[in-house]
């Protein structure tokens, strides 16, 4: 028992740190609204953020939840539970994934207030494998059985994000990091779909090039770090 103590006291520390990390990328409202998820591996619990504003966010503030709101340590606000089924819902389609982010990044939201999903557009999308056009869940009110439903019905097991029709962005990882990472590359999308519908439209990469950033990726990292002789 002492030893779980610890590993869920040093995964709150984990999503403190994520938070901080968001907030710094600017991918996130000017109210900083969001919530973050991180699944404790191998349960079907979580930790779960209770507070508003991500910037407000400390350990004490990160209650333990089972995926059906069920409180197992801390204490979860009234506006909190209602995002326990918008988390635990990606999380029971797709077992794999280990945390949830959400945010009303203004850009990636743009998208979703339009009803557009965002495509393979930037590089950044290819290198970090998010070649699917990131689907719009229909509207449903907060917290209601629709909008839980509908994150379902879009997500496949290739997808690491949902757009929120007129609300928000959902992104998920296997790895806590990793989602604020898919968050960061969508947002930069985002924006930049934006500007060059500016003056044009966004030119896709192509399948087959997107898989050839990978792998030029791969190799690289493969190589390490290269040091002076």
């Amino acid at each position: 028992m002492g030893n779980h103590i610890y590993e869920v006291a040093q995964l709150r520390e984990q999503v403190v740190r994520a938070a901080r990390a968001i907030i710094k990328t600017g991918a996130i409202s000017r109210s900083g609204h969001g919530n973050i998820s991180l699944r404790i591996p191998n349960t079907k619990s979580m930790l779960l953020t209770s507070v508003i504003n991500l910037e407000d966010l400390t350990v004490d503030k990160l209650p333990l939840v089972t995926f059906d709101g069920k409180v197992l340590d801390g204490q979860l606000d009234p506006v909190s539970a209602e995002i326990v089924g918008m988390h635990a819902v990606v999380y029971e389609t797709n077992d794999e994934m280990g945390s949830v982010v959400h945010t009303h990044a203004p850009y990636v939201t743009t998208y979703a207030v339009a009803d557009r999903p965002i495509e393979c557009w930037y590089e950044g999308m290819a290198r970090f494998e998010l070649t699917d056009p990131v689907p719009v869940a229909r509207y449903g009110p907060r917290g209601s059985a629709e909008s839980i439903s509908n994150i379902s019905d879009v997500m496949n097991e290739r997808s690491r994000a949902v757009l929120l029709q007129n609300h928000g962005i959902l992104t998920f990882e296997r790895d806590l990091m990793g989602a604020v990472r898919v968050l960061t590359v969508l947002e930069e999308a985002a924006e930049l779909g934006i500007r060059a519908s500016m003056i044009g439209q966004p030119t896709l990469i192509p399948a087959e090039m997107a898989r050839y950033a990978q792998e030029r990726a791969a190799e690289f990292a493969e190589q390490g770090a290269q040091h002076s002789h």
